[in-house]
């Protein structure tokens, strides 16, 4: 009796390939026997192309119908079989065989009686001359493999023949095997599906076998398997989908008094598998990986019924096929293999970053050289103090304990939100865990060469000319706001000139990669954890990224994410209490700063330039350097506004639309006052927004000078003289005595209170500090004194008074003046017991005002005066209970506290490590290799092979001569594939031309 075959091709709006597929159905050398077509609610020709193809049955199906219940839908209207010679052939849409396929696979069927299955070589529909895939089998713990995929077809896997399965496209089935068996699991719809059939066929007894000589072509559309496209929203729904059927599958074979084992581990591994998704660039599939979870955790009745028809057609025991399964050392070999030669085409896209080779090491040394000779006073200290320098919390525990929502050991103490810059703090001290506050100390001795690396690397998106990145950094490093936080004592201000510079050098490359998009989100949160008042600057800059990404835009909708996580409890800490602006008020210790006039601000100068103290300490009069001051920077602004004349203005403008950021931002803080030191008003530093303003100036600069070419030498030299000259007081600050910024003890308290702090370390220190109008600031201390890390700006800019501040308040006065009530239960009552008398200032009023408080203290009779220290004089108290008088409210952090503080560490977690720059994920390398194919065979099939090459007129030489490229556009983002995750591909097309680079866009 000769074979009966019947062909079901089954179709769901595949117009597009069903033509193809049709025609090559019809060239068969051995004809089906019976052709049935299913058309699955096709909204487009499909159903017309399949009537007029005239096949045996026409089935119109509904188009939720997946392609085994179409199978199904079919084999139902045929009659059931009499003898294992009667065949199906499963076909879709996007399955074009080969004119041979059939005769080939029916002959292989027919000498082999024991094979049940037999499957063709599935190859590239575009480029026919590669592997779309060639056998499939599983790991031991049930992971999907394709045995071949993605190679080049030259004959040299045609000695496979017994696999454990083969893919659903053209797969021929004994149709008495089928009815056996069930045909394909109902609870696997796209994935899997044929792989799940082939191992009940083997563990049936019977035999699954490819066919190299039948050759199919598949597109890939999603009907007979999933869909391969490389888009973000179809790939996701592949990933969970795979997910979904491994899991699925693992219940169904997994031996019944495992299955509870299994059933509680789904959602951990979720967990532990969604770290792995970052770590693999792949953050799209979290959210599959718990879908897939919970959907094989509550399946209803589908595990059930799939484990009763599996129990009832197994006749094998698992080792039938262990020789079948691929170890899984054997998957991590192949996956490297392919990560390898996914590597090969990387070299050439973008210009190299050459350190060392173009000049950034000698950048980093000259800079250090600097450094070294204006910190010389500071070397060998182990604190800094001045300014708004304080020590840190002698622990990592304390240090860490003051970020989140809690308990503020400040002044009288309160519950409220931490700064986001207390974790910034936090990070800094745990660089230097055995002591860190000479965290502080390094920021200082490594200012100047960490902010010249930093300003040299960003350079390197902007042109590949090592004497323009050099130029960079130095005026960077030059840049007067730098200098004059550095002297002034801003630990805030001069983080946040080391970090833009790679915030930029991220965010530049976010388009590219997820590990550039979440190092973006971490400077992102770091900049504006240390200056609030950038925030609405950097969020402008983060819409236009947006509303350019085009399709990229998943890797920008996350950047303000773990700032936005770290700031949470102090957003809604300050909705509550009605104080919106506050929140860019400048953490840390508050430092006055005085109103900076707008000429000065235009000129990048946050305060003084220095000359006037250097004149002054030298006894030289009647010169005012402030008339040079625009003169020698001159030269930089005209280069910067010539950038918008020269090829690439188009990116110069987009560097002098940040500078119009930083400067409109400087302004608006310039005018902000939101917090007092007493009767003196704190405005909003306004440096912090000069330094965006500086590097988009020198981003214009750069970008001017790289097209003078050969002409760019002299005037970029000049602007840096010219800078350097102005900014030379600033340098020699701390050597001629003009910066408050000096060599530290590690104490704000006299080693008397100190010492007692150690057996009490809350006990309280009344501060009394004369003021230069004749009044007195009245301030509270527990244990050894204000740290950095404790700072909170709700406390600074809280200009209303508490009750308990009132009875402070009212306790200074009586303290202050002879005549006044006996304040020893006041003091009792606020647990204080020193008293230190600072010292008065150079006013009169503030000198009287001590005199006169120093003489009521000295007359109290509750007060035993110890002595003059140097923070001024101090007296004692009795004995008080400061645990009793001022208890620390048991878990003041409460369920919000713990709620915030888990959210910000899930947020922050994951951007760490989705910034690791680790390879990409299998799925990943994957979706390049096959794109790349494709890529190259239209590039081929159109006779227009785009050659990567470098040198004049290539694109990576475009990227530094005069081609404009907005920051986060597909533009920018297509230039150059993913070198942190090692995915593209280079692939010679057939004249020798090269096709397009792949990069890693998975999970958009």
């Amino acid at each position: 009796m000769q074979p009966r075959v019947t062909a079901i091709l089954v179709a769901r709006n595949g117009a597009k390939h069903l033509e193809r597929t049709l025609k090559a159905l019809s060239l068969q050398t051995r004809k089906p026997d019976i052709v049935i077509t299913v058309d699955c609610g096709s909204s487009d020709a499909t159903a017309q192309l399949l009537a007029e193809f005239g096949p045996t049955q026409f089935i119109a199906a509904d188009a939720d119908l997946h392609f085994g219940q179409a199978i199904a839908a079919a084999v139902r209207v045929t009659p059931p079989p009499t003898h294992d010679r009667e065949l199906l052939w499963l076909l879709a849409q996007d399955s074009a065989p080969d004119p041979t396929a059939l005769e080939v696979l029916v002959d292989a069927l027919e000498i082999a009686p024991s094979v049940a299955v037999a499957g063709p070589k599935a190859m590239e529909w575009i480029a026919g001359e590669y592997i779309h895939n060639f056998g499939e089998s599983m790991t031991p713990t049930g992971t999907t493999v394709t045995l071949v995929e993605s190679e080049l077809d030259q004959g040299q896997h045609d000695g496979l023949s017994d696999v454990l399965a083969v893919s659903a496209g053209g797969l021929l089935v004994r149709h008495m095997v089928w009815e056996q068996l069930g045909g394909f699991d109902p609870a696997l719809p796209t994935v899997d599906d044929s792989l799940d059939f082939c191992v009940r066929v083997r563990l049936a007894g019977y035999r699954v076998s490819v066919v190299p000589a039948a050759r199919v072509a598949s597109a890939g559309d999603g009907v007979a398997g999933p869909n391969q496209s490389s888009r973000g929203r179809l790939r996701r729904r592949r990933v969970r989908a795979e997910r979904s059927a491994q899991l699925h599958r693992r219940l169904v074979y997994a031996p019944a008094w495992t299955l509870v084992f299994h059933w509680l581990s789904l959602l951990p591994l979720a967990f532990l598998r969604s770290i792995g998704q970052l770590l693999r660039k792949e953050p799209g599939a979290i959210v599959g990986e718990f879908a897939a979870a919970f959907g094989a955790a509550f399946n209803g009745t589908r595990v059930g019924n799939a484990r009763r028809s599996f129990a009832r057609t197994r006749t094998l025991g698992w080792d039938a096929i262990a020789t079948l399964r691929v170890p899984s050392a054997e998957v991590r070999r192949r996956h490297a293999l392919k990560r390898e030669a996914s590597l090969f085409g990387l070299h050439g896209e973008r210009p190299e970053i050459r350190f060392f080779s173009g000049g950034g090491a000698w950048t980093m040394l000259a800079a250090a050289v600097v450094g070294i000779i204006m910190m010389v006073p500071l070397l060998g200290a182990d604190t800094l103090t001045g300014g708004g320098l304080l020590p840190l919390s002698p622990s990592l525990p304390e240090l860490w304990a003051s970020v989140g929502y809690g308990w503020r050991d400040l002044g009288l103490g309160f519950v409220g939100a931490a700064d986001p810059f207390a974790a910034v703090v936090a990070v800094l001290g745990s660089i230097a865990f055995w002591s860190p506050s000479f965290a502080l100390v390094l920021v200082y001795a490594l200012a100047f060469p960490l902010a010249a690396i930093g300003a040299w690397m960003a350079a390197t998106r902007l042109t590949d000319r090592g004497s323009l990145r050099a130029l960079a950094a130095a005026l960077w490093v030059l840049a007067p706001t730098f200098l004059i936080a550095l002297a002034t004592g801003r630990p805030a201000a001069i983080l946040v000139h080391l970090l833009l510079p790679w915030l930029f050098f991220a965010w530049f490359a976010a388009a590219r990669t997820w590990s550039a998009s979440a190092s973006a989100a971490l400077l992102f949160a770091a900049v504006a954890a240390c200056a609030p008042s950038l925030a609405p600057a950097l969020l402008v800059g983060w819409l236009f990224s947006v509303a350019l990404a085009g399709r990229r835009v998943m890797r920008f909708i996350g950047i303000p994410m773990p700032a936005l996580a770290l700031a949470l409890p102090l957003i809604l800490d300050r909705g509550l209490r009605g104080d919106w602006l506050a929140l860019v008020a400048d953490p840390g210790l508050p430092v006055p700063s005085g109103h900076a006039p707008t000429l000065q601000l235009l000129l990048g100068l946050p305060g003084s330039d220095g000359w006037a103290a250097v004149l002054d300490r030298f006894g030289i009069v009647g010169f005012d350097p402030q008339l040079f001051v625009p003169i020698l920077l001159a030269p930089l602004a005209v280069l910067a506004l010539l950038a918008l004349l020269l090829p690439g203005a188009r990116l110069a403008s987009g560097a002098w639309l940040v500078a119009l950021l930083g400067l409109g931002t400087a302004l608006v803080a310039n005018q902000l006052v939101l917090a007092a030191i007493g009767a003196e008003p704190v405005r909003v530093w306004s440096g912090a927004g000069l330094s965006l303003y500086w590097l988009g100036l020198i981003g214009a600069l750069i970008i001017g000078l790289r097209s003078l070419r050969r002409f760019a030498s002299t005037p970029g030299v000049v602007a840096a003289l010219a800078l350097a000259v102005v900014v030379l007081p600033l340098i020699g600050s701390l050597h001629v005595g003009t910066a408050v910024v000096r060599e530290g003890t590690g104490q704000t308290q006299p080693a008397f209170v100190a010492a007692e702090a150690q057996i009490d370390n809350r006990v309280g220190t009344l501060k009394l500090t004369p003021q230069a109008d004749g009044g007195l600031l009245a301030s509270i201390e527990r244990g050894v004194g204000a740290t950095l890390n404790q700072q909170s700006t709700l406390d600074s800019t809280d200009q209303t008074l508490s009750v308990r501040e009132k009875m402070l308040a009212e306790l200074a006065g009586n303290l202050a003046s002879r005549s006044g009530r006996d304040a020893s239960a006041d003091l009792a009552e606020l647990g204080i017991r020193f008293i230190v008398l600072q010292p008065a200032g150079s006013s009169i009023d503030a000198a009287d005002t001590a005199l006169r408080t120093e003489t009521a203290l000295d007359g109290n009779s509750a007060l035993a005066p110890v002595g003059d220290t140097e923070f001024g004089r101090l007296w004692q108290f009795g004995e008080t209970d400061t645990a009793a008088s001022t208890p620390i409210p048991a878990r003041a952090g409460g369920v919000f506290g713990f709620v915030t503080l888990l959210i910000a560490f899930a947020v922050v977690g994951s951007a760490v490590l989705l910034s690791l720059p680790i390879g990409a994920g299998r799925e990943a390398v994957r979706q390049a290799n096959r794109d790349a194919i494709r890529r190259a065979a239209r590039a081929d099939a159109k006779q227009k092979p785009k050659r990567v090459r470098r040198g004049k007129g290539s694109v990576a030489s475009d990227l530094n001569t005069d081609r404009d490229v907005p920051l986060g556009t597909d533009l920018e983002a297509d230039l150059a594939v993913d070198r942190e995750t090692g995915v593209g591909t280079k692939l010679e097309a057939p004249d020798g031309g090269t096709a397009d680079s792949v990069e890693d866009d998975n999970a958009r």
